[in-house]
């Protein structure tokens, strides 16, 4: 699934990303993205995710993983290692 630059002038409709049929023992990716994380908006909202995932599905681990700084390396790069890593992805953004 390729990423979609935001500050592109342009670009085509995406499929959304498969689902996991089950998260059952999977390891899932809580990621802060939020701009101002001093804020702490971000964990509140992955904490209540977590919380909902962890009652659909006992046995779910999780892992929090730091948002890259920008430039640190290329989004897809990012994406590629957090696929290879994780079942899912939580993303809080915005702020």
């Amino acid at each position: 699934m390729p990423l979609i630059d935001p500050t592109a002038d342009s670009f085509s409709a995406q499929r959304v990303a498969p689902r996991p049929a089950d998260l059952d023992e999977a390891l899932v990716g809580l990621v802060d993205g939020m701009l101002n994380p001093v804020a702490d908006w971000g964990q509140g909202l992955l904490d209540a995710a977590q919380e909902h995932l962890v009652g659909q599905f006992p046995r779910i681990r999780f892992e929090r993983v730091s948002r890259p700084q920008v430039a640190a390396s290329s989004p897809e790069v990012w994406a590629e290692t957090m696929a290879e890593r994780y079942a899912a992805l939580v993303v809080a953004a915005g702020d």
